[in-house]
């Protein structure tokens, strides 16, 4: 692992709630709240509800963010 890389881990806490920990204090979490919803708590404490696509596309929405290119979905 290089000097700078930070390792992420994944915690299971629970039946429906992970802890995205990169060795830090106050990592966030995720939670499934039903089918659709789950909320996102970060580092301070804030939450958001959000449905399960918008989740999903959040990773999109930083790799496109950091590849500076625009993602087209049809």
């Amino acid at each position: 692992m290089q000097k700078n890389q930070i390792k992420i881990m994944i915690k299971k806490e629970g039946e429906n709630k992970v802890r995205v920990c990169c060795g830090k204090k106050g990592c966030p979490t995720v939670e499934k709240l039903d089918e659709d919803s789950y909320k996102v708590t970060d580092d301070d404490g804030n939450t958001i509800i959000v449905k399960k696509e918008e989740l999903q596309l959040m990773g999109d929405a930083v790799r496109t963010i950091n590849e500076d290119q625009q993602l087209l979905n049809g």
